[in-house]
């Protein structure tokens, strides 16, 4: 099972059994849900994880920078061969860098077209990850940010269908037959569409950040709303602080 890295968390809800998917929806930026992933990234790469990034939202200067925010150093991370990312943004839109173990997908870029390329460029950073490691002894994981973009470059009912293709290639693709599966995470922002309750029902995990304005300030709350042994939601409220990101249980 894998830590949170957030004691509260492991402690409330458990940890995390390996291969599975977590949703992770940002209902309004002004949660700042994503901050929380960020974190959860820099400690597992701290603890020695092999992590793939499917960037989905923005220029890879963008996201370099929102990284070194959050205490993440992309280029460290990126040579050290532990950290790999998928520019996906990148290539749909032709922005594209040379920097060490930042992947584009070649050529057209279609809804039946991005999850086996993308499969193509997974096993080629797991056969990587085996020269270099024991994989088997490691944690691997994918963070896809964010899911929602998909709806916004193609369509709700693309995105749709793109799920459906995606879940079929991992059933079959060598890259995830071959080199063990990682655990993976979506990050879905907004109110959500049809694409949400589909998300939803192929996750193990769900997670929902919120935030409303309160006479005290903005109020944060972490809703944990699906595990495997959860029978009910359970509330968390979470804070920045100078000292880091405070959690606590409200329910």
């Amino acid at each position: 099972m894998y830590s949170w890295e957030f004691d509260i968390l492991d402690r409330e809800i458990g940890k995390i059994k390996p291969t599975s998917y977590i949703l992770f929806h940002e209902m309004d930026a002004r949660s700042r849900g994503r901050e929380l992933i960020f974190e959860f990234m820099k400690r597992k790469l701290e603890k020695g994880s092999l992590m793939s990034f499917f960037n989905v939202s923005c220029p890879l200067s963008v996201l370099f920078a929102m990284f070194k925010r959050h205490g993440i150093e992309p280029e460290k991370s990126l040579e050290s061969d532990r950290f790999a990312i998928i520019d996906t943004f990148g290539s749909i839109y032709n922005i594209k860098y040379n920097v060490k173990n930042v992947w584009h997908i070649e050529g057209s870029i279609s809804i039946e077209l991005l999850s086996p390329k993308t499969a193509h460029i997974v096993k080629r950073i797991k056969e990587r990850w085996a020269q270099m490691w024991d994989i088997h002894e490691k944690e691997l994981w994918g963070v896809v940010m964010d899911i929602s973009e998909y709806e916004r470059i193609f369509s709700e009912e693309e995105t749709l269908r793109y799920l459906e293709v995606a879940g079929e290639v991992r059933r079959r693709h060598e890259a995830y037959i071959k080199f063990p599966k990682g655990t993976n995470i979506w990050v879905y922002s907004g109110e959500g569409s049809r694409v949400l309750p589909s998300l939803y029902r192929r996750s193990q995990y769900v997670l929902r950040t919120k935030s409303e304005i309160t006479e005290d300030g903005v109020k944060r709350e972490l809703i944990v709303l699906k595990t495997p042994k959860l029978g009910k939601t359970r509330r968390f409220e979470y804070a920045f602080a100078k000292e880091g990101i405070k959690i606590r249980p409200v329910d």
